[in-house]
């Protein structure tokens, strides 16, 4: 009776250990960094996680180191988001970035249904050239690839009817020589996921409209 008292008595003292030790922990847990005070890519890229606004988390993945002093900007409107690159202008030699990233939805009752590429370009690259290529993977329609050539923005810059939950970009932009490229930035926009009954679901459905139509038919009888 004292073996199982003793027993007892020792399981409980490890459950509220493990409890306290479990509570602690949680209590240890840092809240999500926001992404309105990320400024630069080296901030970004010393996130462990990324960082979230909205219902979205943006994660860097890997990132040119020249490219790390540029600032950045992620910003959001109902249900759209975006983020936008700046001061990498290099006027007077030919340069080129890279980078990687992907973005999640944290709300599991929306998706990404839209991309825009988006380049600020003045005079159109009369001088020099400005390319942007976005290599996306992620959405179940399979991979694509939005250009933006001198900041003209076009077709090929957008993509539309995507079903994605999270999408990862890989982002490559350049300019030549005497070319001025003043911003790159990316737009998603979303929409309400429609949920699917699932098969049992319909069953039941199905076996309520059958038990309907037989109750239908014996009033019918009866009458």
């Amino acid at each position: 009776m004292k073996k199982t008292m003793r027993h007892i008595l020792l399981a409980a003292i490890v459950g509220c250990g493990l409890a306290l030790a479990t509570g602690s922990a949680m209590a240890q847990v840092a809240p999500p960094v926001q992404c309105s005070t990320i400024t630069t890519i080296r901030d970004w890229a010393a996130l462990d996680g990324g960082c979230d606004i909205g219902d979205k988390n943006w994660t860097l993945n890997t990132e040119d180191e020249s490219l790390l002093p540029a600032t950045i900007a992620f910003g959001f409107a109902g249900s759209v988001y975006a983020m936008q690159i700046t001061g990498f202008d290099n006027s007077d030699a030919a340069n080129a970035w890279a980078l990687n990233y992907t973005i999640s939805v944290l709300d599991p009752t929306q998706h990404i249904s839209a991309m825009f590429a988006g380049a600020d370009n003045p005079g159109g690259g009369v001088v020099g050239t400005s390319l942007l290529t976005k290599n996306v993977t992620g959405d179940p329609g399979g991979p694509f690839t939005l250009t933006d050539t001198n900041g003209a923005e076009g077709p090929g810059s957008n993509k539309t009817g995507l079903t994605a939950t999270a999408l990862t970009v890989q982002e490559n932009f350049s300019v030549s020589q005497l070319g001025v490229l003043v911003s790159v930035s990316d737009t998603f926009f979303q929409a309400p996921t429609l949920k699917v009954p699932e098969p049992g679901s319909l069953l039941l459905l199905a076996a309520g409209f059958g038990a309907l139509g037989w109750y239908g038919r014996r009033r019918d009888k009866r009458a």
